[in-house]
């Protein structure tokens, strides 16, 4: 009887859940193991770890062989990769001492699977204690524990991040805005660099955002880059001053879009805020009847509006109609600079589109003086003959700067049927 009581009980220890091994990159799971390094369960807090497991049954098997199946699963996925090359490891033992130990073999274990699917990975790796308001968390937003005690760590030292900022980003996306804001998380030891492959570089999210703003970069001051998130979004946050004006961007960090924007009147004194230092309806308007060459006497009606998107002031929009002409414009909030110029012409000229064509060299002249651009200045200019409801047309693009003009001239007459112009991103 003693022996099958002892063979009982060695029984219940070799299955008892000695650890807990948590893995997060965006999939998110954990796995319990026995003090044999035995993998007893395994767990999925999202989807993509449901992706990760697929058909496979880790149950029994030897911890290092199931994070070998794991990792490899992820690399094949395109969880892993070298655009997002970053894993976190989170252990939870009641010995801290083998707690620590775990930590840093399965650490080694994963870099040893990174070096032979030859990617630099970034390995993010802790020692966690379980505790209630962690498993709220990680149960609010899908997430293992490991993943909440990383964002508590970050949050706790920059109060303008949040956890629901947070919790989506991967861990790759988390490392990143940790770095670039040189937070130190003392309980999380890390090995590689997480990947910045996917974005564009800090230098040219400033440049985006100086362009946008109209700024040289000899006229700024106290400039700060940073990562950060927008709705799930990576973006640059850039911040300057200039001119006693203090500017604040979000840029797209992949693409290098401007998703916000604010100004405000700033450390010498000045009192205006973003809505405030609005040019107003009336400069807008003027700044589009002028760049149309139009008196407002002359036109037949004439609105002005702020557009808004997502609740985000974006321009001023200006239509009015003058003759035959329907002019519509895109005018910025602070400047009054042209974003976007549109007109089209509601009558056939004349002379129709029956005679000879004036030819791609005309047609290119037309939308260049049009413009009042000279053809050296402008760039990847293309000339094509399209018709367009039975009128035959040539369609002129070009580039200036950071402008682009497309045009619609009247393959016969040589008359502007349609010109646009509008700031590239």
């Amino acid at each position: 009887m003693c022996c099958g009581a002892f063979g009982i009980s060695s029984w219940r220890g070799a299955n008892a859940v000695d650890s807990v091994v948590m893995l997060d990159v965006n999939p998110s799971l954990s796995m319990t193991v026995s003090s044999k390094e035995r993998v007893l369960s395994v767990t999925p807090f999202n989807q993509d770890a449901e992706v990760i497991l697929g058909d496979m049954d880790l149950t029994g098997t030897d911890l290092d062989v199931a994070v070998n199946a794991l990792i490899g699963s992820m690399l094949q996925n395109g969880y892993l990769s070298d655009i997002q090359n970053a894993i976190l490891v989170s252990v939870e033992n009641q010995d801290a001492a083998k707690s620590a130990q775990l930590q840093q073999h399965l650490t080694d274990t994963i870099n040893s699977v990174f070096q032979g699917g030859s990617l630099e990975g970034a390995v993010l790796s802790q020692t966690v204690t379980e505790s209630a308001d962690l498993n709220a968390l990680a149960q609010q937003y899908g997430i293992s524990v490991g993943k909440a005690s990383l964002i508590q760590e970050v949050i706790a030292q920059d109060s303008t991040l949040t956890f629901a900022s947070l919790a989506p980003l991967s861990v790759n996306e988390i490392a990143l805005i940790a770095e670039s804001r040189h937070l130190t998380t003392q309980a999380v030891t890390q090995t590689g660099t997480a990947s910045t492959k996917a974005y564009i570089t800090a230098e040219e999210a400033q440049n985006a955002a100086l362009a946008h703003a109209g700024i040289a970069e000899s006229s700024v001051a106290q400039l700060e880059i940073e990562f950060d998130s927008e709705d799930g979004l990576m973006v640059y946050e850039v911040e300057f001053y200039a001119g006693g004006t203090e500017y604040d961007y979000d840029i797209n960090a992949r693409t290098g879009e401007v998703v916000n924007f604010s100004r405000e009147g700033g450390i010498s004194g000045g009192t205006t805020g973003s809505s405030g230092s609005y040019i107003g309806e009336a400069a807008a308007t003027a700044a589009a009847l002028t760049h149309a060459g139009v008196s407002e006497a002359d036109t037949i009606y004439l609105r002005c509006w702020v557009e808004h998107d997502d609740g985000r002031a974006e321009c001023y929009e200006v239509e009015f109609l003058a003759g035959t002409t329907e002019y519509q414009y895109e005018i910025d909030l602070y400047t009054g600079a042209v974003l976007k110029s549109e007109r089209e012409s509601h009558s056939v000229p004349a002379s129709g589109s029956s005679g000879p064509h004036i030819g791609e060299a005309a047609a290119k002249s037309a939308a260049l003086t049009h413009a009042g651009v000279s053809e050296s200045d402008a760039s990847r200019i293309q000339v094509e003959l399209d018709r367009d409801d039975g009128r035959t047309l040539y369609e002129v693009e070009f580039h200036v700067g950071r402008t682009e003009y497309s045009y619609e001239i009247d393959a016969s007459s040589g008359a502007i049927v349609k010109a646009e112009q509008e700031l590239d991103d």
